[in-house]
């Protein structure tokens, strides 16, 4: 984890070409979505992601997002196929700890994981990765969920990191110095008023103009920042719905991951409330998947 954040921050400093997505609805009675991906570098390398959005999938016991990865060489070979749901979970948590390494304050403790689906437990991978965690509270609406989703965390943080389920969402984001969300909530879940002074707020589960985590009091009391402007006006309900309500106007989104990289933006002081709405970029998938297919190469030979 620490060296996939380090090359989405090399990534972040890089031009790439990287065409608009492309989500094609399944069916008009379904929330069912089909995604494709592509990115590529300066001298021609590059991947396209090709994933599906399942909804109903939870209640199967199945991811809700699943996907493959075609990585190409400079000379346009096909050359590695990647499990695109492993890489969309380890690239999205790399992303939000490469934020939460400018925007969260250095001395951050406490997080709080909201939702207990497939990405939960990278989500608390990667932010243990970025600051000095020290307990990890996790809130889910079934407490069998929560249960498995402390014990996956476990696997893959330091012994001393306490971990538990808390009931109470309330006492999860007003304990937290980090807050990270990922869930498929269309209506928000986290409460502005509960955020304490110099609260990092991460948003990354919802990726579609009607969906929500956090309510209007969130955005309104934080500055604000995105993965990419151009994924995050066209698909983010979290800033998308109070943008057209006139909660807030487009001047309070500040900068993208390639403005904090380049260190043209960041935290100003202790106290400030910040919040992080990604909805992914190819970028981050290109970097993982580069990262992925270079360290393979390296052990065959």
């Amino acid at each position: 984890m620490p060296d996939l954040i380090e090359s989405l921050r090399k990534a972040f400093r890089t031009e790439y070409v990287v065409p608009p997505r492309q989500v094609t609805a399944l069916s008009p009675e379904t929330a069912r979505l089909f995604v494709s991906m592509p990115a590529f570098d300066h001298e021609g390398a590059g991947m396209v992601k090709l994933a599906t959005l399942f909804p109903e999938n939870q209640d199967r016991g199945l991811p809700n997002i699943q996907a493959a990865i075609v990585v190409f060489s400079t000379t346009g070979t096909p050359v590695a196929l990647l499990d695109g749901t492993v890489v969309t979970h380890l690239r999205t948590g790399a992303a939000s700890a490469l934020a939460s390494s400018y925007l969260s304050r250095p001395d951050s403790s406490a997080l709080g994981i909201v939702g207990t689906g497939a990405l939960a437990p990278t989500m608390a991978q990667a932010h243990c990765a970025a600051r000095p965690i020290r307990r990890i509270s996790v809130w889910g609406r079934r407490s069998d969920r929560a249960s498995t989703t402390v014990a996956a965390i476990r696997s893959r943080v330091n012994a001393e990191v306490d971990v538990r389920a808390c009931d109470s969402l309330e006492q999860v984001v007003k304990s937290a110095d980090i807050v990270s969300c990922a869930t498929s909530s269309a209506s928000p879940l986290v409460h502005g008023k509960w955020l304490k002074p110099g609260a990092f707020v991460d948003l990354v589960g919802s990726f579609s103009p009607s969906t929500r985590e956090a309510d209007d009091d969130v955005v309104r009391r934080s500055r604000i920042f995105v993965d990419t402007f151009e994924g995050a006006l066209s698909e983010a309900g979290d800033l998308l719905d109070p943008l057209a309500r006139g909660i807030i106007d487009r001047s309070r989104i500040e900068g993208q991951l390639a403005d904090l990289v380049r260190g043209l933006k960041g935290r100003t002081h202790d106290d400030e409330i910040i919040l992080f709405k990604s909805v992914g970029t190819a970028i981050e998938d290109l970097a993982a998947a580069q990262m992925i297919v270079a360290a393979s190469s390296a052990r065959r030979r």
